[in-house]
């Protein structure tokens, strides 16, 4: 009886295990045609050459004020992440959604990942991209280490920050640098097409590319993306320079009188997030915050009218001070 059962077992896991190997395979060749598909997208923006590498940008609107949109850390497509504020800031000031080496049709890198090196990246960029010569830069979760950094160094090309659930330079630096097992186990699930496949579920998809209402082929771009660059090595050297490049930060200090404005999310469950936040107005004599009732890290989807205002108080203000 027992060597029955045994056999039935076996039988069960031999299923079990051909059904899982299947859906691996398909997967896997799933994730090799829809590479291919993706030679075929044009990049919606220009190019800038980095030592031998080209960093991607996206420009909108003209005029004498210039917006800067960066996303945050692992954001696989800033410009889906970005759209929907970039168009509504575009017929106000000329705007640039600045994508990082390693992020959507920017190329990847083995440069480091210091806050000096993409410091300077951002400003080859932007001088390049623009002839003004002073930005409003808004900035998503981790993406304001590189903002404060580029304020620290050249605080007269700073017209005004505006942070989206911003990190603080001190939260930063206490993180850990080691790459969290929910990382990993996204990198596995991509990496053997089993993220793809499950990518064709409207939940999932909601969850690669955030963002209501984005045109069909803005969200299948940023989809794409994600499937195809999310936690790559660069992204991956990124994260593990975040806690260093916190640190250099912090100790480069205030930012003087540049206009700050935090949006803060009041129940982000990261933990130590929120009263990190409560200190974040320090880094600048001309702070204001806004709480928002929100779980949401990317509060920029969930209250963009807000956030779309406040960029255009700072473009008023400075076209007044001309």
């Amino acid at each position: 009886m027992q060597l029955i059962l045994n056999i039935r077992f076996a039988r069960k896991a031999i299923i079990v295990l051909i059904v899982i190997l299947v859906l691996l395979s398909i997967g896997f060749i799933s994730e090799i045609v829809r590479r291919d598909v993706m030679d075929k997208h044009s990049p919606p923006g220009e190019f800038v050459d980095y030592e031998q590498s080209k960093i991607h940008y996206i420009k909108k609107g003209t005029g004498d004020k210039t917006v800067v949109f960066s996303s945050g850390n692992g954001t696989s497509s800033p410009y889906a992440d970005m759209y929907h504020v970039q168009n509504e800031i575009s017929p106000h000031a000329e705007t640039i959604v600045y994508e990082r080496p390693g992020y959507g049709w920017s190329d990847s890198t083995t440069r480091s990942r210091s806050i000096d090196t993409m410091t300077d990246e951002m400003k080859k960029v932007l001088d390049e991209a623009s002839e003004n010569h002073s930005f409003i830069f808004v900035g998503h979760s981790m993406a304001a280490l590189e903002i404060f950094s580029y304020a620290q160094k050249y605080p007269e090309k700073v017209d005004g920050i505006v942070l989206m659930d911003g990190v603080h330079p001190q939260y930063a630096s206490d993180m850990e640098s080691s790459i969290p097992l929910s990382i990993h186990l996204t990198k596995f699930l991509k990496n053997t097409g089993s993220l793809r496949l499950l990518s064709n579920f409207k939940f999932f998809q909601d969850n690669l590319v955030q963002g209501e209402h984005l045109p069909d082929h803005v969200k299948n771009e940023g989809i794409s993306f994600a499937l195809d660059r999310m936690w790559n090595k660069t992204i991956l050297q990124e994260r593990k320079a975040i806690p260093e490049n916190g640190k250099q930060v912090s100790t480069e200090g205030n930012l003087g009188d540049t206009p700050l404005v935090i949006f803060s999310a009041s129940k982000n469950p990261m933990d130590g997030w929120t009263t990190s936040q409560e200190t974040l107005p320090e880094m600048s004599d001309n702070a204001e915050q806004i709480w928002i009732d929100t779980d949401d890290h990317f509060v920029h989807h969930e209250e963009s009218g807000m956030i779309v205002e406040e960029i255009k108080n700072l473009l008023k203000s400075k076209e007044g001070s001309e």
